[in-house]
């Protein structure tokens, strides 16, 4: 969680007046602290050829791997269908399963909150948003209360839901994030009609994209570009 994710939130929250519309908006600001001021260049739709190494007609598989590529290298934060965000702890559970991460922090980022990898709901690593790699979290908690490597879902449910009661950890609990593979949306109808959502960050800081990549068949069908510039 960086400061490129809270800017792309800004900018989704500018686009929820422009929607599908093929209108040019106008400047708008956003905040509340700190406020941009974000001013529309224009927009491609591409239905041939590739977008930043996303080809047309390529399975959803070989795009999911180019856009995690991209996140590694913190220029693309995922929005709207690819994050799922909850604020109740108990939400998560029988969700786990599902998901490749688990991120928890406070209501504004922090270098200490926790990404949790899973595999098929397994907790795989455990790593602090300033990179730090634990072999449990909290650190300093009692081993058999504390989230570890290894830990199936209903323990690793069951452990989340203890500690968000704990007052010394339940600031981390103000934002929870599940983020996924998102591949097994394909096969719900409903999600597999909503695009991928991300934003995509430029050598330029200055200029921003709004990329959806939308499916069909479970393949790539089309690509709609935003470009952003931050004033």
């Amino acid at each position: 969680m960086n400061k490129h994710f809270n800017f792309g939130i800004s900018i989704l929250l500018s686009l929820a007046a422009v929607g599908c519309s093929t209108d040019i908006p106008g400047p708008e600001t956003t905040g509340p602290d700190p406020v941009y001021v974000v001013k529309f260049l224009g927009r491609d739709s591409i239905s041939e050829g590739s977008y930043r190494g996303i080809s047309i007609n390529s399975p959803a598989d070989d795009a999911f791997m180019v856009l995690e590529d991209y996140r590694k290298d913190k220029t693309v934060a995922y929005l709207g269908a690819v994050n799922n965000f909850f604020s109740d702890v108990t939400d998560l559970e029988n969700r786990i399963p599902l998901f490749d991460w688990i991120v928890l922090d406070e209501k504004f980022d922090t270098d200490s909150g926790v990404q949790m990898e899973l595999a098929s709901g397994i907790v795989k690593s455990i790593t602090l948003n300033n990179r730090k790699e634990l072999k449990q979290w909290p650190e300093a908690a009692d081993p058999k209360a504390a989230i570890q490597i290894g830990d199936q879902p209903q323990v690793l449910y069951n452990k989340l839901v203890a500690l968000s009661k704990q007052t010394e950890f339940s600031r981390k609990f103000e934002k929870i994030m599940l983020s996924t593979k998102h591949t097994y949306a394909l096969y719900d109808p409903y999600k597999a009609s909503q695009p991928w959502t991300f934003i995509y960050f430029p050598q330029s800081q200055s200029v921003s994209e709004q990329v959806a990549i939308y499916f069909k068949d479970k393949k790539v069908h089309y690509i709609i570009v935003d470009r952003f510039e931050k004033q």
